[in-house]
């Protein structure tokens, strides 16, 4: 395979979105660009008043490319021509997998409320803006490191490789981070199929990145796409804004919970599969550290959602839709948090112990921060929300009721980039610790 095949990136487009309003200038809100730094690795309970000191106050617009310098993310063609160059290097922490861990929705720092969304920073939640003149732009690009959709080839881009992934937490170890993961990954993506931006399967550039690094972890987020996860919750919130019946009463959970055997056993042939081609590009079991890791519930039980987002009768016109971003019948928060959750997490601890891997729960890293949770706000006109980590909301809220467009749809219901970086530090606690289960605790 030649190198510059490896990786193709979708082309920088630097246009406006769609939206019915004009564009207001926040004068009190400077639009500048954030250098994000992985968390530390300091103990817990310092962890969010970390992200007030680590990210300055020159946050967003990002009016120039993000420099990752030494932590900057390698592609796989990266890896191989340096290959060629200088031999083996650093040792790397490769990625693998689907949406939760490529670093979907790290564009943002949290979600807007109504009065900051025609704004041009979103009240300092969008990580893409900046200003030509008096206009206001949005460019992905910068964030999504190449892999933003691209609107005119949708089905053939959208990896959406953010600067803030989880696997930017390895540079703590410290190792060199390869994120070879694609949003709407499934496991045929891994095994045996190219996907968008990825011209060749998952599996494969890890075997090339292999070849050109010594790979010291491996961490793979799988299954949710098997699983169509994105699906059941795009029925459920059609559910709730139609004002029919719930998912949890129509027994779509329960066809979900009867596909996770299948799922497992796709699972367990995908590191299978990690496992050959790490083999064949000459690595030994015991040279690096395989992880397999779970998801978080990006929503809280329906008695924890906030109170001026009430379930009103259901509808396209409730707060929960337009403001909250939260279309779902409580007892659909229920079925996800209480039930699919925490089901989809023990069947991956089972495959991981079935094929004697680590394994990673992230089931509770959203505790205290999902979306519409109490305790959680969304940002304001005038506001740095990158500064508001312990206030704001850490998975990206749903805008398809919304009246003003912000970025895209694929993104909702993802951890935002201070999830992606609070993950980061569990990914790397669990690397460095020698049992094998890790779980990463609520923030």
């Amino acid at each position: 395979m030649q190198p510059g095949r490896v990786l193709a990136t979708a082309p920088s487009r630097t246009r406006p979105e769609g939206r019915s309003e004009p564009i207001h200038q926040v004068s009190a809100v400077p639009v500048q660009a954030p250098t994000p730094s992985p968390p530390s690795s300091a103990p817990r309970k310092t962890v969010l008043s970390m992200f007030h000191t680590r990210i300055s106050a020159a946050f967003l617009a990002l009016a120039t490319p993000v420099a990752l310098g030494a932590m900057g993310t390698l592609t796989a063609a990266a890896a191989v021509d340096q290959r060629h160059h200088t031999g083996l290097q650093a040792p790397v922490a490769v990625s693998l997998g689907d949406s939760f861990i490529s670093g979907e929705a790290g564009r943002w720092w949290g979600n807007a409320d109504l009065i900051a969304a025609p704004f041009c920073t979103r009240g300092g939640t969008d990580r893409a803006a900046y200003r030509v003149a008096a206009v206001c732009r949005y460019d992905p690009t910068r964030v999504y490191d190449g892999t933003a959709v691209d609107r005119d080839s949708p089905t053939t881009t959208g990896c959406h490789r953010s600067d803030v992934a989880e696997i930017h937490g390895a540079g703590q170890i410290p190792l060199t981070p390869v994120n070879l993961a694609c949003s709407g990954a499934e496991s045929r993506h891994i095994l045996s199929e190219p996907y968008k931006e990825n011209k060749e399967p998952q599996a494969r550039l890890l075997q090339d990145a292999a070849s050109a690094q010594q790979v010291k972890l491996i961490v793979i987020s799988i299954g949710g796409n098997d699983l169509n996860v994105s699906g059941f919750l795009r029925r459920c919130t059609e559910l709730y804004m139609a004002k029919a019946g719930s998912c949890a009463s129509t027994g779509e959970g329960d066809r979900m919970l009867q596909q996770l055997p299948q799922v497992a056993a796709n699972v367990g042939k995908v590191i299978d599969r990690v496992r050959q081609v790490m083999q064949e590009a000459g690595s030994a079991p015991d040279a690096y550290k395989l992880i397999l890791q779970s998801y978080p519930s990006p929503v809280p039980p329906g008695a924890k959602v906030r109170d001026i987002f009430p379930e009103d009768g259901g509808g396209k016109a409730t707060k929960r839709t337009l403001a909250g971003g939260c279309p779902l019948w409580n007892a659909d928060f229920d079925l996800m948090h209480d039930t699919l959750a925490p089901a989809i997490d023990k069947m991956l601890q089972g495959v991981a112990e079935r094929k004697k891997v680590s394994f990673l729960s992230m089931l509770h890293a959203l505790e205290g921060h999902a979306l519409c949770e109490n305790g959680t706000r969304q940002a304001g006109p005038r506001e740095d929300a990158s500064k508001l980590a312990e206030e704001m909301e850490w998975v990206r809220y749903g805008t398809a009721g919304m009246k003003i467009s912000q970025g895209f749809q694929q993104e909702s219901l993802h951890p935002n980039a201070f999830a992606q970086q609070y993950q980061g530090r569990c990914l790397a606690d669990a690397y460095q610790d020698s049992s094998a289960t890790h779980v990463c605790p609520p923030a």
